[in-house]
């Protein structure tokens, strides 16, 4: 069964009714194995000002932002039901067979994961949660990539423009760069269930 990474923008964090509007886009695909990954938001921005007042260094800070998301990924638990907290591939398919969408402990799985990786994870800010949602769509494998976003995606637009716009980080086209499906969907827009491909080309492969 073809597993599918929604990576849920920290801007979003704020959507009323965002419990529900996640579960049904998680759910309208009903052959695929969900995973979500959260983003950071007003707190990952938080982190950058401390960086800046502090100093901390983009190392320091990348592991804090790391941790902040925590605070993020408990709130879309709290408003959504039938997800659970997973930090690993193991617990993630047993919430599958328990039929409850896994929500990615994203701290905890880059921990236990990123010494055993090929792929490296940049520690600086040029490398924001998108980036850091398509390096484990990379690694875990999974099929397909959909950025969940505040707005909608400008026509013709594709994923090296859309870091060039600031639409998504600089780091992101290589870390996204082996997935054979990105997508787009606007989750603000209530009426919207269906993503809009930046990719359904065939994928780089991983070397």
């Amino acid at each position: 069964m073809r597993t599918i990474v929604y990576k849920l923008g920290g801007s979003l964090l704020d959507l009323p009714r965002l419990g529900e509007r996640l579960g049904r886009v998680v759910a309208a695909d009903s052959d695929c194995q969900p995973l979500v990954v959260v983003g950071g938001g007003p707190i990952a921005n938080i982190i950058r000002d401390w960086d800046a007042a502090h100093g901390l260094g983009e190392e320091r800070a990348h592991w804090l932002a790391l941790e902040s998301l925590f605070v993020c990924e408990e709130l879309v638990l709290s408003v959504t039901p039938g997800t659970r907290r997973v930090a690993s591939r193991a617990e993630a398919e047993k919430a599958w067979a328990a039929g409850i969408v896994p929500v990615l402990s994203t701290a905890e799985f880059v921990r236990a994961e990123e010494s055993e990786q090929s792929v490296a994870l940049p520690h600086y800010w040029d490398a924001t949660s998108d980036s850091i949602a398509g390096w484990v769509a990379t690694i875990w494998p999974a099929d397909e990539l959909i950025l969940l976003k505040s707005t909608d995606l400008p026509v013709g637009v594709g994923i090296g423009e859309a870091a060039e716009r600031g639409l998504v980080d600089r780091c992101f086209p290589a870390m996204s760069d082996t997935i054979s499906k990105v997508g787009w969907l606007n989750l603000r827009a209530a009426s919207s269930s269906l993503p809009v491909w930046l990719r359904t080309a065939s994928p780089r492969s991983i070397s």
